[in-house]
């Protein structure tokens, strides 16, 4: 914890902001998106015990207020509207991905800021993607309500079951009236590149997290 506490204020101080602007969930790979506030500014920042509770996902449009997941092989999705000045971070795992946590996330900015999907622009940033991501079949029938959507996301290749969670969420962004002009996306692969990038599938469950975030000026 004291290196975890360490290297967030490196960020912070490299990044030239407070670590008390910082905002963390505690993930817990659900479909749940909190909505920030001036007076969330700092939870989680030091103390796991402060940040937000089964929280997968965070939207606001207050300045000065770093919003973000960590991840180590699943989708960190960020997302902004500059017409009505909202951010929001998604930590989106299989089941996150499976239960539409990016489409949460986009129905709040709706919802609580008056947002409309054709002006957000997407990032979906270092993630495991299709080519090492092998899943079990219980992940398959996690997306049954995907319908025919399931072909286009899975694949088999020398009999192994491939999941693309990147191929995933941006479907979701698409299907919600994201246009595809507007969705970034890499292929960098964290379990292909472990020198650049924490990955659980590599580090076999032992590593670290790597943040991803946004903040208004």
């Amino acid at each position: 914890a004291d290196a975890v506490t360490r290297n967030r204020l490196l960020l912070a101080e490299d990044l030239g902001i407070p670590l008390d602007w910082f905002v963390f969930p505690r993930q817990t790979h659900s479909n749940h998106v909190y909505r920030v506030v001036e007076g969330d500014r700092g939870l989680g920042s030091m103390d796991r015990q402060t940040a937000i509770p089964d929280t997968d996902a965070l939207v606001t449009h207050v300045r000065h207020t770093c919003i973000v997941v960590q991840v180590a092989d699943c989708v960190p999705v960020m997302l902004f509207d500059p017409v009505q000045r909202v951010i929001a971070v998604v930590h989106a795992g299989w089941r996150g991905t499976a239960s539409a946590i990016v489409a949460e996330t986009v129905r709040a900015m709706q919802d609580h800021y008056g947002c409309q999907p054709a002006d957000i622009l997407a990032a979906i940033g270092p993630s495991i993607q299709g080519c090492c991501y092998q899943v079990g079949e219980d992940v398959y029938q996690a997306f049954v309500s995907w319908d025919n959507t399931r072909e286009e996301i899975f694949q088999y290749r020398n009999h192994q079951l491939l999941l693309d969670l990147v191929a995933a969420n941006q479907l979701l962004l698409l299907n919600l009236g994201v246009d595809a002009r507007n969705i970034a996306t890499t292929d960098y692969c964290t379990r292909c590149n472990p020198g650049y990038f924490f990955s659980s599938r590599y580090g076999k469950g032992n590593t670290g997290r790597f943040i991803a975030g946004m903040m208004l000026w």
